[in-house]
């Protein structure tokens, strides 16, 4: 009887995704004009979105609050170590399940059990949950339905119930991936330990009801929207914001196009015979960015429309000729949100941005990618965390070996620039500092 529902389920899943590509086929000579002309529109708002931006940089390294309504602020001691993850894209069960598909869930988990034996501060950096992500699943196509009925319901009734929605999907998110909510819950939230700050695919948290409801899952937190890590004068020594400020497509209140794109995306994916433009990367990019194929470079983007043939829509280039990137000084900047990790990034002009890191993401197959902040030096590096029974013995060492999970050995590398600067790539050989190689860890936690 399961096989014969499933099956069902199955054939179900796969007609409504049929059908909503049908329809968004048959309506797109109307829809393709208005979004291009919504994306010109946006993209010009998020020109001079750029220079406010810059403006809350340089408050935050006075130690001023930025301006409003994005000055929810957390200010920690930036001597110590810190890790930097982002664009996790935590879902429900299914095809969304990004996390699970590439093999990186319980990877997670091992980095959580190495940063917090090592005493490390965790930053979460936005896009940790998803909740634009659609369909996948019949529970995905449910939560598509309703909450686009919801959305047409007006008044305090109909926000309550949205609200009621977003709070039992993110229960099913995190029962989705318990042992990360456990770990940060018991073993960096009761100690000060643990930050985080909204992106764009859980700007949901900007509501301080559902904000407040993430905090029962993790002990208390506050999301934020910037975190800085403070010199001992109370100036910043990095600034990390998830980045999506800027972002014609995806920023904060103006993020209906990016949502609707994410909307196409999953209709594309959820089509038999159909692959959706941006679906997760396959095994080979992972060891492209090893071996130094994948750029770095600062993004840019069509000036009209916002956006590229990549399907980017940050131009990274217009915001480090407004901060003088150019310039070796003032605190680092640290984002997320673009999902492609760079250090020092060469600009058109063959310039680098001296003090500019991007995390990268969470859903790599078989890989995760952050930033180290090394709170002795104040300087980032960007790691790459790989389970080393699938990597390319070439770019491992037995001292990158640092955990075991499930009796997998997991290894850790450090990312270095090549000598051009216009590549990020693993070293032949990458000895890991003097960390603890840990064991088993309990499943418990």
């Amino acid at each position: 009887m399961r096989p014969l529902l499933g099956r069902i389920t199955t054939v179900l899943v796969d007609l409504w995704g049929v059908l909503k590509f049908i329809g968004g086929f048959l309506l797109s000579p109307i829809a393709l004009p208005i979004i291009a002309w919504r994306a010109a529109i946006n993209f010009s708002l998020a020109k001079t979105r750029v220079a406010t931006f810059c403006h809350q940089i340089r408050a935050l390294d006075s130690g001023l609050a930025p301006s409003p309504p994005f000055d929810r602020v957390d200010r920690i001691d930036g001597n110590q170590q810190v890790f930097i993850s982002s664009d996790l894209h935590r879902c429900y069960p299914g095809r969304r399940d990004w996390l699970r598909v590439q093999d990186v869930k319980e990877l997670y988990a091992a980095m959580l059990d190495y940063y917090s034996a090592s005493g490390a501060h965790l930053v979460e950096n936005g896009d940790i949950e998803d909740f634009w992500m659609v369909g996948g699943s019949p529970y995905g196509q449910a939560w598509d339905f309703l909450r686009a009925i919801l959305l047409l319901l007006p008044g305090r009734g109909g926000l309550e119930l949205r609200r009621a929605l977003v709070r039992q999907h993110l229960h099913r998110i995190v029962a989705n991936n318990l042992i990360s909510y456990l770990k940060i819950a018991r073993n960096f939230a009761p100690h000060g330990r643990y930050h985080r700050i909204v992106g764009n695919h859980d700007d949901v948290f900007l509501d301080p009801a559902l904000s407040r409801e993430l905090s029962t899952h993790l002990g208390g937190i506050r999301p934020t929207d910037w975190v800085v890590l403070e010199n001992p004068d109370g100036s910043a020594a990095a600034v990390i914001t998830h980045g999506h400020q800027t972002d014609g497509w995806n920023s904060p209140g103006r993020a209906n196009l990016g949502k609707f794109a994410t909307w196409i995306g999953n209709t594309i994916s959820d089509t038999p015979g159909l692959e959706a433009p941006e679906s997760i990367s396959p095994r080979s990019l992972t060891l492209d960015l090893l071996e130094g194929r994948l750029s770095n470079h600062l993004l840019t983007v069509s000036n009209t429309f916002g956006t590229n043939t990549g399907y980017d829509s940050l131009d990274e280039e217009r915001l480090f000729d407004t901060i003088g990137g150019a310039t070796d000084a003032g605190p680092w900047l640290i984002l997320g949100h673009t999902h492609l990790p760079v250090f020092q990034p060469l600009s058109r002009t063959r310039v680098p941005w001296y003090r500019y890191a991007n995390s990268g993401n969470g859903i790599w197959n078989g890989m995760i990618t952050g930033i180290e902040w090394d709170g002795e030096t104040g300087t980032p590096r960007v790691v790459a965390w790989l389970w080393a029974d699938q990597a390319d013995t070439a770019h491992l060492t037995e001292d990158n070996v640092v955990h075991h999970r499930d009796g997998r050995p997991v290894a850790r590398i450090v990312l270095e620039v090549d000598p051009t600067g216009r590549h990020l790539r693993a070293p032949a050989a990458t000895p890991a500092p003097a960390h603890p190689v840990l064991g088993e860890p309990n499943r418990q936690n």
